[in-house]
């Protein structure tokens, strides 16, 4: 898309487990402001009133704590058992998510915006969040890796992990539709460079000040 902001907005994206919070905090360490999209939505299925209403609509009482906070675990454990339920979540979480993203993007100082402002999204192809994006960054790792670091990072068995993926775009096809790719298999000096380099190739594509 045309770029009419005084900075890029750039996509990081990959499949379950492939490394995309390593990479984030790669570039972080050289100054760049990242927006975690997860995060963003957690904060609107809390405290948006309306996102509550919808989703427990959908997903009846237990969605919900008595605190007002999501439970997560249930809601993962309905929606990812039933692609229908999955993109119906997604429908009411999405828009809303992309449109804070933009707000928060707008409220940065310059300084923290430019060159580029990175967002960490795991379903930026499947949202429609890359009409949004200038560039789109897939991290990516074989799928053996993928199920190993998901398993002992959040405890689920092999099934689970495998169910989530499925809900995902195939990596390949994310692959085949990056501006770049990073490949994080056990390298992390590879890994790290890189992030130097398209950090390099990043900032010399930024709009002028």
């Amino acid at each position: 898309m045309p770029n009419k902001r005084d900075h890029l907005l750039v996509g990081v994206t990959g499949g379950i487990g492939s490394g995309k919070s390593l990479v984030c905090s790669l570039f972080e360490h050289l100054g760049r402001t990242v927006i975690e999209a997860d995060v963003v939505a957690q904060e609107i299925a809390d405290t948006n009133p309306d996102v509550r209403r919808e989703i427990t609509g959908l997903l009846g009482a237990g969605a919900y704590r008595d605190d007002g906070s999501m439970e997560r675990k249930f809601v993962a454990d309905r929606v990812f058992a039933d692609h229908a339920l999955l993109r119906a979540l997604n429908g009411i979480v999405h828009p809303r998510v992309i449109a804070e993203i933009e707000k928060r993007v707008t409220a940065l100082p310059q300084g923290q915006r430019r060159p580029y402002v990175l967002v960490e999204a795991a379903l930026i192809y499947e949202s429609g969040m890359d009409e949004l994006l200038d560039q789109v960054i897939v991290v990516d790792a074989d799928e053996e890796t993928r199920v190993r670091r998901v398993m002992e990072r959040d405890r689920v068995g092999r099934d689970a992990v495998l169910r989530r993926m499925t809900a995902q775009l195939p990596a390949a096809k994310k692959v085949a539709r990056a501006d770049f790719v990073i490949r994080n298999e056990e390298n992390t000096v590879a890994v790290q460079e890189k992030v130097h380099f398209i950090d390099t190739l990043l900032s010399a594509m930024a709009p002028a000040p």
